[in-house]
């Protein structure tokens, strides 16, 4: 089975996923795993421009990628130039390096992937569990000061603008809502359960799930 996480920033995804990983026996595909596999994958693009587009852990606006993919306003000699050197658009090659990743581990089984729209990547795959975490916003303001050292309005801040980009950046890839409950088979909120418990809900999920394929 893959279980492919998303969720609101401050959420507990992380912990929720590692835990659920050891209580499955899964292996858990953190950052540089995954840097490893785009390193693999075949597709060209360094691991530096990968991490700094990523939504995970880059730092780089949508507007960004949007800019220098050229889709969206490239134009006729800017076109010719790219087909001439044989250069897929930015946006292209993001995807299709996260799709390869992504795939390239549901091919190997037993894994939770976080983020980076694995949910859509692996469509249609019955052998997947599809998560998104929600929490009240106090408790992910709690948890982003208690991470950070910051003050209540720097995390707000932090939250919004994490949740912006993430937003922003599932909807760019796969044309669909970020959150949207239609895609998900299960939105879990941390606060009742707490992590560790929500860890537990879901690998017990995974495991019925599992029983029936």
């Amino acid at each position: 089975m893959i279980i492919t996480i998303g969720g609101e920033y401050g959420c507990g995804g992380k912990p929720i996923a590692e835990k659920a990983a050891e209580l499955l026996g899964y292996q858990f595909c953190d950052d540089e795993l995954v840097l490893q596999a785009v390193k693999d994958s075949g597709v060209d693009m360094t691991e530096e421009t990968f991490r700094y587009f990523d939504e995970s852990q880059g730092t780089a606006s949508l507007q960004e990628i949007t800019r220098l993919s050229g889709v969206q306003n490239q134009n006729y000699h800017g076109l010719l130039h790219s087909l001439s050197l044989d250069v897929l658009p930015l946006d292209r090659r993001m995807s299709m390096v996260q799709e390869k990743v992504v795939q390239r581990f549901a091919q190997q089984g037993n894994c939770i992937l976080m983020g980076r729209c694995a949910d859509y990547y692996l469509r249609g795959r019955t052998d997947t569990v599809r998560v998104f975490i929600i929490d009240e916003m106090p408790q992910r303001v709690q948890r982003i000061m208690d991470a950070f050292g910051i003050d209540e309005e720097s995390a707000r801040r932090t939250i919004r603008k994490a949740d912006r980009r993430r937003a922003d950046y599932y909807a760019f890839f796969t044309g669909k809502r970020w959150g949207d409950r239609e895609n998900y088979d299960l939105i879990l909120r941390c606060s009742p359960l707490g992590e560790e418990g929500c860890a537990q809900l879901l690998a017990q999920l995974t495991r019925l799930r599992s029983g029936s394929n």
